[in-house]
């Protein structure tokens, strides 16, 4: 891609592309396209932009922070962890109440290594064809790798199809937009108190969030430092162009342009033309680009011939506006950086070049460091030696010191790698290094890592080895940690391959003890250090003593794992038994002159015959058991034996 060189080669360019623009387009720019018009289409007119189906990666864990200072009714429902750098957080928004609004966030370079520092921010809105599970600068261009070395954070709302990003005047669909009073009111409150935002922030779009962008700093001048449109519409309201726009809308997801900002030509209409705000971007660096409407020679970036044509018409659009706008800077003494290329079409390809073209400017702006631009970094040493294959990509920091001096860590467009004295280095990367960030990576519990990312021998999950632990993982469970006394106990019963199966939660403190769920079971830890004991719990009796409150019931902790017995089985606790065999079931019995008196019949293997029943208590007082062949009951002091 090259800026142009000369203007004549230009104006042929344009008027190709112009001559170019698809039918409905063209008809709505004149004004007289119809709104039934558009299904009999052979294609939609912006299909061909409309990001591919997501394939973001499933959440490592998922967080509720409680954010304090935020305005009134605004709360952060959860925060989902794609990746050690890259987050899903879902705000309840009393503007857009009816589900949690999600908004991607791209983490700075040194996010993990500087906890304490706060961050500039750059936020890139989507496109006409915006996505409800992921924003399409994501899932169609490099922008995670292009950011991965610089200290910004990159913000992505995703979601709001046709919106504009604006205040709508009515519902539409099932929706009532109001996505600048989230944005502007809500997001940046959160921002601000939740992810260490240092208050200077540029805003991006393409194509309809490029119009948005250039709106949304125009309405609340002195919040953005930085404007870029990138194949922006910028120029709302020259006769034809509500047209187009409505004509657009409806094609994108079936919504009415006036339901949006009322009937053309009314005050709403011209409060969302960007040249009529640029009195309020003066001193504020604006950056616009837009392509020529034609691919570069021997280039080809939109393969679908009739997709390709569209593009080219929309692009056409995009740099008649942006030259409008451009023409009205000037006009307003308003400082406009034009790019204006001799190639590039209405596509993300093109877009993604943008981006990258606009990075310097945005730094200048934000007042972002040389230093925190990119990184000219190396590996040395034993980390240089585990990543010389390059599987994680290049770093994007120098290595450096982690849990209190104790070892190095390093950061990779991929992944990290870790270093210290006793464990030698290794790279992680993916869910469990995402999880490993997440609980504080060397300085958690788990230590240093002792392996890279293995697989688990089940063919369904991996594993990394750590000096307090590990960190397992499939597909199914997620990532959990488990402790060093936890594995041993796990692994009396064969890890993830066994009757437990794979972790599905964190450990939880209950006491002195520790709770881990499992697949199919639970394992309980008491006591530590030399003194730490593990006990699993699984199967039918796993299942009774979670029914009946686990550690908090009655029974407490265990005592013993599983006992085999004759025609069934039989886990100690603290306070009693809990016994199942296929006949009777699984069924708990207390300590005390029922279990005694029970005993005295040889137990389950006895006259009674095994529990039917959990012991119960008698209203009147005292209390009861039942068994297959009998019942044994305490009232007033007394225990009666009772049998058929």
């Amino acid at each position: 891609m090259r800026d142009t060189a000369s203007s004549a080669p230009q104006r042929r360019s344009f008027r190709i592309a112009a001559a170019a623009i698809p039918t409905v387009v063209a008809l709505a720019l004149g004004g007289i396209a119809p709104a039934n018009a558009l299904p009999s289409l052979p294609i939609s007119l912006s299909d061909y932009i409309k990001p591919g189906d997501s394939h973001q990666p499933a959440p490592s864990r998922t967080d509720v922070p409680q954010i304090q200072g935020l305005p009134e009714g605004v709360s952060v429902d959860r925060v989902e962890w794609l990746s050690s750098r890259r987050v899903a957080v879902y705000i309840n928004s009393p503007s857009m109440p009816q589900n949690p609004v999600q908004v991607q966030i791209l983490l700075a370079r040194d996010w993990h290594s500087q906890p304490d520092r706060t961050f500039p921010e750059v936020w890139a809105l989507d496109g006409m064809r915006a996505r409800d599970d992921e924003n399409g600068w994501t899932s169609a261009t490099n922008i995670e790798q292009f950011y991965s070395d610089k200290n910004v954070n990159v913000i992505l709302p995703v979601g709001g199809e046709s919106s504009f990003y604006s205040d709508w005047r009515e519902e539409d669909n099932g929706r009532r937009y109001q996505w600048e009073s989230f944005l502007i009111k809500e997001l940046i409150p959160v921002l601000d108190k939740g992810f260490r935002a240092n208050g200077q922030r540029a805003i991006t779009g393409i194509s309809m969030g490029a119009t948005a962008a250039v709106n949304l700093a125009a309405h609340n001048p002195g919040l953005f430092g930085f404007v870029g449109s990138f194949s922006g519409y910028l120029d709302t309201t020259t006769p034809g162009m509500p047209a187009a726009i409505s004509a657009a809308m409806s094609d994108a997801g079936g919504y009415s342009a006036t339901k949006m900002w009322g009937p053309y030509g009314s005050e709403e209409w011209k409060n969302h033309d960007p040249k009529r705000g640029l009195a309020a971007l003066k001193g504020t660096p604006v950056y616009v680009s837009a392509g020529s409407g034609r691919e570069e020679k021997g280039q080809v970036t939109v393969p679908e011939p009739a997709a390709r044509m569209t593009g080219m018409g929309l692009e056409a659009v995009s740099r008649m506006t942006t030259q409008t706008f451009v023409n009205h800077a000037k006009k307003a003494g308003v400082d406009v950086t034009a790019r204006f290329r001799d190639a590039g079409i209405h596509s993300w390809h093109y877009w993604q070049f943008e981006m990258t073209q606009a990075w310097p400017l945005i730094a200048d702006a934000l007042g972002v460091q040389a230093g925190d631009r990119g990184t000219e970094c190396a590996p040395i040493g034993a980390i240089a030696e585990a990543t010389k294959d390059g599987a994680i990509g290049s770093c994007v920091n120098n290595e450096y010191d982690v849990a209190g001096g104790a070892g190095k860590a390093q950061d990779f467009q991929g992944g990290t790698a870790y270093w210290s004295e006793p464990t030698g280095a290794h790279v992680l990367f993916g869910r469990i290094n995402a999880r490993y960030a997440e609980l504080g990576g060397p300085a958690s519990w788990l230590g240093f890592p002792r392996s890279t990312e293995l697989g688990s021998p089940d063919g369904k999950g991996k594993y990394v080895l750590f000096e307090h632990g590990a960190i397992y993982w499939s597909q199914e469970t997620g990532a959990f940690p488990v402790s060093a006394t936890m594995m041993d106990a796990w692994g009396g019963a064969n890890y993830e391959t066994g009757e437990l199966g794979y972790p599905i939660s964190d450990a939880v403190e209950s006491g002195a003890s520790q709770v881990q769920q499992f697949q199919n079971g639970v394992i309980v830890t008491t006591g530590e250090g030399k003194d730490a004991k593990a006990f699993r719990l699984s199967g039918p009796i796993g299942q009774k003593y979670a029914q009946l409150g686990a550690a908090a019931s009655w029974l407490g902790m265990p005592t013993s794992n599983v006992i085999r017995i004759p025609g069934g089985a039989l886990q100690q606790f603290e306070h009693g038994n809990i016994y199942h065999s296929e006949a009777s079931g699984a069924h708990a019995i207390r300590y005390g002159a029922i279990f005694d008196a029970w005993g005295e019949d040889k137990w389950e293997q006895g006259a009674f015959g095994w529990p039917t029943a959990d012991q119960e208590q008698i209203p009147a007082g005292g209390e009861y058991v039942e068994f297959q062949h009998g019942k044994i009951s305490q009232i007033n002091g007394q225990v009666h034996k009772e049998r058929p």
